[in-house]
């Protein structure tokens, strides 16, 4: 296997500045090219160091196709809402709200269809839990292995999240893995713990999510790491 690239920064703010950089030349490349940059952007609290320096990159964000990796079946304005950090961070950029019907079923559908449309991306950034779970795929969830599967067809799926709100949207890691440029982005020892064993191919870290992510896309992962 190819392995991916790590990336290891002293601190949080160098992270989030090389990681901007990264990803604005990316879009920019789309862009100069004459097309859309399409970008898929994980939620949380591990990027908000990096939304506010991606916002200053010089973009034509009216050109730039945003949506999560993945979302909770909130309210779009709520304050847990990924697309709600998304819209606030990147107000200029056009947004695609996961919720494309009025079940989670439907929008599943109805937004992976769109994502699908996209295909390939500009660049997708992941994040990663200390349960080894990427987007909303986590560890023992109904549905897991199809959504992980080699070689499927990419899509979206209603995930099934350990805490409340339990009911979630989230890319397939085929669609995922449909990107000129992956990324993932982590903070913190514990994080830290969970990939080097991953990257060792331990054997108790074979059911994760973040494992499937590691296995097939191998030397196009970029891990960009802090404490």
């Amino acid at each position: 296997m190819n392995f991916p690239v790590l990336c290891l920064y002293p601190d949080r703010d160098t992270c989030a500045a090389e990681l901007a950089q990264v990803l604005g030349a990316r879009l920019r490349a789309d862009q100069l090219a004459g097309g859309r940059a399409r970008l898929l952007l994980a939620g949380g609290q591990s990027p908000l160091p990096l939304l506010g320096r991606l916002a200053g990159e010089a973009l034509d964000w009216s050109r730039v196709d945003l949506s999560p990796t993945d979302e909770r079946w909130v309210a779009a304005d709520a304050a847990s809402s990924n697309l709600q950090l998304l819209r606030t961070a990147l107000p200029q950029a056009r947004l695609l709200d996961p919720r494309q019907g009025p079940t989670p079923e439907q929008a599943a559908q109805a937004w992976g269809e769109q994502l699908a449309g996209w295909l390939p991306l500009t660049a997708v950034l992941l994040g990663m839990g200390e349960d080894g779970h990427i987007a909303s795929l986590f560890p023992g969830m109904p549905g897991l292995t199809a959504a992980l599967a080699d070689g499927a067809s990419p899509s979206a799926l209603v995930g099934a999240a350990p805490v409340a709100p339990q009911v979630r949207l989230s890319s397939n890691l085929a669609l995922l893995l449909r990107s000129d440029w992956l990324g993932l982005l982590v903070f913190g020892g514990a994080k830290r713990e969970v990939l080097e064993a991953v990257l060792a191919d331990q054997p108790e870290t074979r059911q994760l999510p973040v494992h499937a992510l590691v296995q097939q896309a191998g030397g196009r992962l970029q891990i960009h790491w802090a404490p």
